[in-house]
């Protein structure tokens, strides 16, 4: 099966899709911690340092340099299979990205119950708290700044850049928007950590940490309006 038709038959059934039975208990016994924020921004280190149970989604995307199957995602392309996985209601949720790739995740990512943690892209979140998770929480990871953002992805302008600056300039003022977002600035991976699991915990940071990852967000965004014209 071509990729093209995959995502075309995907995306008929994305709007009526019900997860099996199993798959429903088990995520409302779930709290999911989701870190939400474009590549680059450190969302799996700090998912590693937090030590709890990583959710993976399956993606049809490429592999970027760096990454690793079976640490950032399950790189996917036996369409078939995950068209009988969908079939049997086995995927929590999935969605076709607007880059026209799949992703989604299976019971079979999560733990039984308990905490866990995943990497999920902006417009998935309204979907994820409708699944029945005990709780959902969504931080936004932020960079130190535009200059070690470019830096972390890389300022050769791979030939996904495009797509990276696309995703950060929806992930981002949907975050904004939404007042349930928290934001967390990754200028020091033990302090962002730190603030992760406080805000985990049901706690607050501090309002000093707070207001510089708003300024941060605020800047990114006024970045990303600035070079609008490089995501046409």
């Amino acid at each position: 099966m071509q990729k093209e038709v995959f995502i075309q038959w995907v995306q008929k059934l994305v709007l009526t899709y019900q997860a099996n039975e199993q798959v429903a208990q088990q995520l409302s016994k779930i709290d999911l911690l989701a870190l939400v924020g474009p590549t680059g921004v450190g969302k799996t280190t700090i998912i590693n340092k937090l030590g709890l149970p990583h959710v993976l989604s399956d993606v049809t995307r490429e592999m970027r340099d760096g990454e690793k199957n079976g640490n950032e995602y399950y790189f996917r392309n036996d369409y078939f299979q995950i068209i009988d996985e969908i079939k049997s209601g086995q995927y929590a949720q999935f969605l076709v990205s607007n880059s026209n790739e799949f992703y989604g995740t299976r019971i079979t990512s999560y733990p039984s119950e308990g905490t866990a943690v995943a990497a999920i892209v902006a417009a998935a979140v309204p979907k994820f708290r409708k699944l029945g998770f005990r709780k959902v929480v969504p931080i936004y990871i932020l960079p130190p700044g535009y200059k070690e953002w470019m830096r972390r992805i890389g300022t050769d302008r791979a030939k996904d850049f495009t797509a990276r600056m696309k995703e950060a300039a929806e992930s981002l003022p949907m975050a904004l928007a939404d007042p349930e977002y928290k934001f967390v600035l990754n200028d020091d991976l033990d302090f962002a950590v730190s603030e992760v699991r406080t805000i985990m915990g049901g706690g607050t940071i501090s309002e000093h940490r707070n207001q510089l990852a708003r300024s941060s967000a605020d800047l990114l965004f006024g970045r990303l309006g600035v070079s609008d014209d490089l995501l046409l």
